[in-house]
């Protein structure tokens, strides 16, 4: 038996070669072990949730008076923080022969957010580094079974001991190409992804105008979500009333966003969004998304060219809206009344809304200590959205500021060595 751990504890780094727990156990009890897989249970479809490492062992330390008497680990070098971390270890119970419990390729993450109201610290501070396992293995004699099945009822169903990794959103860009060799003609294509992680936004009536506001959201989500559909959504306000903000939030509220395309239109191209050169890339990315900002200077009623007005109005209720089946959402500064009538018409606009360009200074203390502001007291006049996320801490980032991989390319980038326990 000690032969075979220091075997294990001097070889080399190797991440398709675990340790051999099963052949270990065998050696120790002579018989063939049980083994279940646990992982983290998550309250939102499809969210990639795991284990903080330090939350789950101080608990099982805790409880059930666990000690790593075997001390077979496997133990990595981490670039960003200079220390050596477990990559793998096993524990087992001193009180109950026959139970092993295996934390396995343990790795170090950024950005994941928590899986209840506890807050977990993250185990380097700068990134926001966190350790986490994925999954925990247990190998047990049969007698065993009622007791392992309720610990791991415990570990997977306690939502304090895991974090859920960042939804993001992927916003593709338009781009351009001039083909010299056939006569100068223009073709477009999709390029580039711009990352972007959901905001916090804990109260929607509160930063968006009351209670109203979640009769418009929830019928802007239907919308997103339905399939083979087209439309015109209107987002309206003074600058800094949080259109922008709102909609980054938005799109992590598509439930179906591996099957939708994101596509950001700038508004100087939406004169080009019906010409024979785009159609083409439209097709070929049914039940897209078009998200245009600042439209107001395409879509006044003041502006001497129709044509942004005729196109928006083709995609969204004409008879290209049959076939290309794209949903367009718009924003713009100026007043509603400056926009072409022929945008409002019943059918073709889904939802319009106006954000209020201002909070009350009740609402807006409120919002204030929720995001993290130390004197709200300095608030004592009504404010705009981006006048209050601006007041916040310098030590208090909001989550889409952070940097959107959930990997630290440092840590990946670099080769880990190994050292002994």
């Amino acid at each position: 038996m000690d032969e075979i751990i220091s075997n294990v504890k001097l070889s080399y780094p190797n991440y398709g070669r675990d340790l051999p727990v099963k052949n270990l156990f065998l050696s120790k009890y002579g018989r063939f072990p049980r083994k279940i897989c646990i992982t983290p249970a998550s309250n939102e479809n499809g969210t990639n949730v795991a284990f903080h490492v330090k939350s789950v062992l101080e608990r099982i330390y805790g409880n059930y008076d666990i000690k790593n008497e075997l001390s077979i680990v496997r133990r990595y070098f981490h670039p960003c923080s200079k220390k050596y971390y477990i990559y793998e270890q096993i524990l087992s119970i001193p009180n109950i022969n026959g139970i092993y419990i295996n934390l396995n390729r343990c790795s170090w993450i950024t950005n994941y957010t928590n899986n209840s109201k506890k807050l977990i610290q993250p185990d380097y501070i700068p990134n926001c580094h966190f350790l986490i396992v994925s999954e925990i293995l247990i190998f047990y004699l049969e007698e065993h079974e009622i007791f392992v099945q309720k610990f791991a009822n415990n570990l997977i169903n306690d939502n304090t001991l895991s974090l859920i990794a960042p939804k993001i959103a992927n916003l593709r860009l338009i781009g351009k190409h001039k083909n010299r060799c056939n006569g100068g003609s223009e073709s477009f294509y999709l390029m580039g992804y711009i990352y972007m992680k959901k905001p916090r936004i804990d109260d929607l009536a509160l930063s968006y105008g009351g209670q109203d506001f979640f009769h418009v959201h929830n019928k802007i989500v239907a919308w997103l979500n339905k399939k083979d559909t087209h439309g015109l959504v209107l987002l309206h306000g003074a600058p800094g009333s949080g259109k922008t903000h709102y909609i980054r939030y938005l799109l992590h509220c598509i439930t179906n966003e591996k099957e939708r395309y994101l596509i950001y239109v700038p508004s100087d191209m939406i004169d080009y969004l019906t010409s024979p050169a785009l159609i083409p890339l439209l097709l070929s990315y049914p039940n897209s998304l078009l998200i245009i900002e600042d439209a107001e200077g395409s879509l006044s009623r003041l502006r001497t060219s129709s044509q942004s007005v005729a196109n928006l109005l083709n995609l969204s209720d004409g008879l290209l809206s049959d076939g290309i089946q794209v949903q367009i959402l718009a924003t713009f500064n100026c007043p509603l009344i400056s926009l072409d009538p022929a945008l409002l018409r019943p059918g073709r606009l889904i939802v319009q809304y106006c954000f209020p360009s201002t909070l009350n200074i009740e609402n807006a203390r409120r919002l204030a200590d929720s995001i993290g502001v130390s004197n709200i007291d300095q608030i004592n006049e009504p404010l705009s959205l981006a006048n209050i996320y601006a007041m916040r801490d310098e030590n208090v980032a909001e989550e889409q500021d952070e940097p959107i991989t959930s990997t630290c390319h440092k840590c990946v980038a670099l080769n880990y060595g190994e050292e002994e326990e």
